[in-house]
């Protein structure tokens, strides 16, 4: 690290433990989430931009509403890249090593670890990990890239939120936001009754209440359940009065609103919404 680096990274340090203080929100997230778009920053610049799109959390929290869930890793839909793990660290490898020396941010490229991941998937995904210097702290982030997936419609541009405005804008290609609800309302469907991802059930309660493109919603949803193989079934759990009335999901929910320091919505509220606004677009995947 150089010099000038060591100085824009010691500035940038000391206006995140102050931004910490005053909007009282815990340092080592803000970290985490500064390092993470600062990486995002990197890939914006490369070759690699529309290669990898921008879904998960990190993208959730790019809209206002949703920045109170944080997340600690970043999840990319890769695309026209191929799935070798090799390819992916090299890609990685260059991406980390474009400078930026106004963030004071330096990725140890050296330090990049990936691995295979499943998940129950047609397509294995990679999980890729990275250190990354700032002043005297080394920080380490993780990304997730599946591969396989359809987005419907089509990326889009986003500028990414900045947490220090006087540093280069972010602009990535990310996911649409009725293609995050059909990723999240399939992966209910799919696990039923064995779903311990209540994150999925307060992203779903809080993106419905955006506006979006009914019409658009629907051609995600019923594209992402085809793609992804899964069938329709009459009277699903999850469609059920029954449902949110479990008392495992009713302890889970409790604790996952204690950890995102939420008391509202309760989980009866929050399965009632995701019923009301997407069980009409599970029946017409009967016709499908």
């Amino acid at each position: 690290m150089t010099k000038e680096s060591k100085d824009y990274g010691k500035s940038v340090k000391a206006k995140l433990l102050n931004l910490s203080k005053v909007e009282g929100l815990p340092y080592q997230p803000l970290l985490i989430r500064y390092v993470q778009e600062r990486l995002l920053y990197r890939l914006a610049q490369s070759k690699y931009k529309n290669r990898f799109y921008l879904k998960g959390g990190a993208l959730l929290y790019a809209y206002k509403q949703l920045k109170a869930r944080p997340t600690l890793d970043i999840d990319f839909l890769g695309s026209s890249i191929n799935n070798d793990k090799k390819i992916i660290e090299e890609a990685f490898s260059e991406i980390c090593g474009i400078s930026c020396k106004e963030d004071g941010t330096v990725f140890d490229t050296d330090s990049i670890e990936t691995e295979e991941i499943n998940e129950n998937r047609v397509y294995k995904g990679i999980r890729l990990r990275v250190a990354a210097q700032l002043d005297t702290v080394r920080q380490k982030i993780a990304m997730d890239i599946g591969f396989g997936d359809v987005i419907t419609p089509e990326p889009q541009e986003l500028e990414y939120p900045l947490l220090l405005d006087e540093l280069p804008a972010v602009s990535i290609m990310a996911y649409s936001l009725e293609t995050v609800v059909a990723e999240k309302f399939q992966a209910m469907i799919e696990l039923s009754e064995n779903n311990s991802r209540m994150k999925d059930f307060y992203d779903l309660y809080t993106l419905l209440h955006n506006t979006l493109d009914s019409d658009m919603l629907e051609k995600a949803i019923h594209a992402t359940l085809k793609n992804r193989g899964t069938k329709y079934e009459e009277n699903h759990p999850l469609f059920s009065d029954d449902f949110p009335k479990n008392p495992q999901f009713q302890m889970l929910w409790k604790g996952f609103r204690k950890k995102i320091r939420k008391t509202e919505p309760d989980f009866e509220t929050a399965v009632s919404l995701i019923k009301e606004r997407l069980f009409p677009y599970w029946e017409k995947y009967k016709e499908q």
